[in-house]
C-alpha cells in the first residue's frame, strides 16, 4: 500500500507538471477510484464567476490589510463536490466539514481549514454582501488564511449554491 502511495504521488508530480495538451493523452480511466479523486483535485480550476468572487473577496482583504488569498486546486475539487451535495438535498449545509478539512490538509498540509456556504442569492455580489453582514461568514473572510476556493453552482431552477473553503 505505501508502495502505491508513492509511486502516485510521484506520477502525479510529472503529470502536474505537464501541458494540458500532454495531459490529454493520460488514460484515466486506468486510476482506481482513491486515484481518480487525488488526479482530479490536482486538475482543478475555477470558473470565470467564481474568479471573480475570490478577486471580489481579496480586494476586500486588501482594502482592510490583510493578505490575498491564492485560488487552491485540491480545495476547489471538495467545494466544487460539496455544492453539488448541497443541491442533491436542496440546502445549505456544513455536512462532512471534517472530512473535507482532513481532506485538504492530506493534499496541501493545512493546518488549519474554515468554510463558507450560501444559496439563494442571485449574483456574487449579493453572496459576498450576506457572507460579510455576517459575523461568522465574515470572521472567515477576514481570517488568517493564505488559500482558498469558491465554487458557484447552478441548480435546475438556476438557484445558485456557494461554498468557499479556507485554509493556511
Amino acid at each position: 500500500m505505501k508502495l502505491n502511495s508513492i509511486y502516485l504521488l510521484v506520477t502525479i508530480f510529472f503529470i502536474s507538471s505537464c501541458s494540458r495538451h500532454e495531459l490529454s493523452s493520460f488514460d484515466y480511466e486506468q486510476l482506481d477510484e482513491s486515484e481518480k479523486e487525488v488526479f482530479l483535485v490536482s486538475t482543478a480550476e475555477h470558473s470565470t464567476q467564481e474568479a471573480e468572487l475570490l478577486e471580489l473577496i481579496n480586494n476586500y482583504r486588501l482594502s482592510i490589510n490583510l493578505n490575498v488569498l491564492s485560488f487552491e486546486g485540491s480545495s476547489y475539487y471538495f467545494a466544487k463536490k460539496h455544492s453539488t451535495y448541497m443541491i442533491s438535498q436542496g440546502i445549505t449545509s456544513h455536512a462532512n466539514f471534517a472530512n473535507r478539512a482532513k481532506q485538504i490538509s492530506m493534499n496541501t498540509g493545512a493546518i488549519y481549514v474554515a468554510e463558507n456556504v450560501a444559496k439563494d442569492y442571485d449574483t456574487i455580489n449579493e453572496a459576498f454582501e450576506a457572507w460579510l453582514a455576517s459575523e461568522g461568514h465574515r470572521l472567515n473572510l477576514e481570517g488568517d488564511y493564505t488559500h482558498s476556493a469558491i465554487s458557484i453552482k447552478e441548480n435546475d431552477e438556476g438557484n445558485l449554491y456557494f461554498t468557499q473553503l479556507f485554509f493556511r
